[in-house]
């Protein structure tokens, strides 16, 4: 495996060991604390699900990036397999965006209860932040897409 993609897989191993730490100890306490301080059952449910549901996507956006990784060093950039890894992460990080998505409830009634409308602000960028790599990674499987049927193309006739 060439350094630099090693050097990636090792931050792939970090981000992945963090988000293990926050769903284990820190995710837990927030629904609980949240419902003890505002009162809104739903709204903890939804904010629940919604960075449980967030965390799993990235663990299903990371592995599929670990696979275009693998990919890459064994010189199997322009395949078909690429293009559907690239698809597939694609998905992932956009159900990651709709999973954010469903803590905005709960973001919106401690904005209100706090009266700091900095806090929507804040969590509306955590939510665009998914959403930025998922509209990249469309973008970027439709070039791979594209390249990989110039170079088809190019097989076919040399």
């Amino acid at each position: 495996m060439k350094i630099r993609s090693w050097l990636l897989q090792l931050m792939l191993v970090a981000a992945c060991l963090v988000v293990t730490l926050f769903a284990v100890f820190l995710f837990p306490r927030f629904p609980a604390r949240l419902y003890q301080v505002y009162g809104n059952q739903i709204t903890e449910w939804l904010f629940g699900a919604g960075i449980y549901g967030a965390a799993v996507s990235f663990y299903v956006a990371a592995w599929l990036a670990s696979r275009l990784l693998f990919a890459a060093d064994h010189n199997q950039a322009f395949t078909t397999r690429v293009v559907q890894l690239l698809r597939w992460l694609k998905w992932s990080t956009a159900a990651m965006t709709l999973a954010i998505c469903g803590t905005l409830p709960q973001i919106y009634v401690a904005t209100q209860s706090e009266d700091a409308p900095g806090m929507m602000l804040i969590g509306l960028c955590f939510t665009a932040v998914p959403l930025v790599v998922t509209i990249f990674l469309a973008i970027l499987q439709r070039l791979w897409q594209t390249a990989l049927q110039y170079k088809e193309e190019n097989d076919l006739t040399i």
